[in-house]
């Protein structure tokens, strides 16, 4: 690991399980999704992170790269399914954590999400962890069949 990667959490993904209050619910060679699981306002919010260290979306590979459609897509459309969200916010912000990441939230009518400056109503407050987990397991279940 270079530099940048020796102390970045993201790729550390137990540690970033532990601090974050996440699961890992699906993976394969290049990506990996994420959910939290405590201290969340939003059923079915998480990352979709590369498995190897990227820290800027520039810096994926040819292959990431190819393949960042159709892992997102497949992803939204379980997260969707699962939350019976309308539609799920993608953002990218890059500053906090030096790994690139796309934060995942389902929105569901009179959710804590509001779209434009914000994304969550000043009111909100987190949803049970036991609803963020069977939420994340069910995720689970719709991209891992068998």
């Amino acid at each position: 690991m270079g530099a940048d990667e020796d102390d970045c959490l993201l790729c550390e993904p137990d540690r970033a399980a532990t601090l974050l209050r996440r699961r890992t619910v699906w993976s394969d060679a290049l990506w990996r999704l994420s959910l939290i699981e405590e201290g969340s306002p939003v059923r079915g919010f998480g990352h979709l992170e590369p498995i190897r260290h990227v820290p800027f979306i520039t810096d994926l590979d040819g292959e990431e790269a190819a393949t960042l459609g159709p892992v997102l897509a497949r992803i939204t459309s379980a997260l969707k399914q699962v939350t019976g969200a309308e539609l799920v916010y993608v953002c990218v912000f890059g500053d906090r954590v030096p790994h690139l990441h796309f934060n995942l939230a389902p929105h569901r009518p009179l959710d804590a999400l509001v779209g434009g400056h914000g994304l969550m109503r000043p009111d909100t407050k987190p949803i049970e962890s036991a609803l963020l987990v069977r939420t994340n397991r069910a995720v689970q279940a719709a991209l891992n069949p068998g």
